[in-house]
């Protein structure tokens, strides 16, 4: 029985996280700033567009998950 709790802990968390992201309500002032970003990068050579990207990406992360504990 306890070989099923961490697989079923790694699912149960990645739906959470999948619902949150989902969530427009929860998105819409997250994602203006994303794009944003993603755009002032799309003139970059490869390797600088993919280290934005990576940055913009994870300030999304931190704007939505910030958003749930305000």
């Amino acid at each position: 029985m306890k070989r099923w709790i961490v697989p079923f802990v790694v699912c149960l968390i990645f739906i959470i996280l999948t619902v949150i992201f989902l969530t427009p309500s929860l998105t819409a002032d997250c994602t203006v700033e994303l794009l944003l970003c993603l755009e002032n990068a799309s003139h970059a050579s490869f390797w600088t567009k993919l280290g934005y990207h990576l940055v913009c990406v994870y300030h999304n992360v931190i704007c939505v998950l910030g958003g749930l504990f305000s």
